[in-house]
């Protein structure tokens, strides 16, 4: 037997609804630490770093995962392949977003 779902769809297209703060990391809502705190010690990458996932990274960045994926190509944006899943690290992000460079090679033509 075939059930059809009573549920219509929704007009607006997904670009256009609104994002709840469910769907993204909590760093994305921080405020930035004023620069006095700069010049402290930091704790290392590995202790407060989060992996993200290519759709966090697109609606970090309010692109498509397709922008994404070539960025991580390119080597534009490090990344790293777990079992089938591509996760980019959050320091990762914010460096390539300052223009700090980078001597990552990139995933190459690996399928994503």
């Amino acid at each position: 037997m075939i059930y059809k779902s009573t549920k219509k769809p929704s007009p607006a297209p997904a670009a256009l609804t609104p994002i709840s703060g469910a769907d993204l990391p909590a760093w994305v809502y921080a405020k930035a630490e004023p620069m006095a705190h700069a010049a402290e010690p930091q704790a290392p990458a590995d202790a407060t770093d989060d992996l993200l996932t290519r759709t966090e990274v697109a609606r970090y960045l309010r692109v498509s995962d397709r922008t994404v994926s070539r960025l991580v190509r390119k080597g534009q944006l490090p990344a790293s392949r777990i079992g089938r899943t591509v996760r980019i690290r959050q320091s990762d992000l914010l460096d390539m977003l300052a223009g700090k460079p980078s001597n990552y090679v990139g995933l190459g033509d690996c399928r994503e």
